[in-house]
C-alpha cells in the first residue's frame, strides 16, 4: 500500500509520514524488541501501543532499506490521535541520520506518487 499523510506537528512544521513498503520493511529494534513501523517521518515513527509505554524514552536501532548502516539513538514516546498506536519522536538524532530518514521518506513519497499515477489516481500533497 502506498500512503502519504501530512500532519502539522507541535512545532508548527509539517511532517510527511509514509508507510513502509511491506516487501522491503524497516527493521526496528526498540528496547531490544523487534517492532513493526506503521509509518515514519523525519520527526519519528508510529508503532503499536502494546510494545512500549507512553511518556518514556527508549533506545532504538532502525535499519532503513535505503541506508547502508542502521541508525541508532533514542525516541520519546507519546500518545497519538489513534488509540491503538503510539508516536516515537526522535531525540537529538545526528544530522547524518536525520538525512538518511529524510531520504527514505522522499523515496517512499516518490514510490507512492508513481503508484497513484499508474492506477490513474491523483495525489494531494
Amino acid at each position: 500500500m502506498s500512503e502519504i499523510t501530512v500532519e502539522a506537528t507541535e512545532t508548527g512544521r509539517d511532517a510527511y509520514r509514509v508507510v513502509p513498503d511491506p516487501d522491503d520493511p524497516i527493521i526496528l529494534q526498540l528496547d531490544s524488541k523487534l517492532c513493526r513501523v506503521l509509518d515514519i517521518s523525519a520527526e519519528g515513527f508510529s508503532i503499536s501501543r502494546d510494545i512500549v509505554e507512553e511518556g518514556r524514552r527508549y533506545a532504538f536501532s532502525l535499519d532503513l532499506p535505503t541506508s547502508r548502516l542502521p541508525l541508532s539513538g533514542y525516541v520519546d514516546v507519546s500518545a497519538s490521535r489513534d488509540q491503538s498506536t503510539l508516536l516515537c519522536h526522535f531525540a537529538n538524532l545526528p544530522g547524518d541520520d536525520e538525512e538518511a530518514v529524510h531520504h527514505y521518506v522522499l523515496v517512499r513519497q516518490k514510490e507512492a506518487i508513481r503508484s497513484l499515477r499508474l492506477r490513474g489516481g491523483t495525489s494531494v500533497l
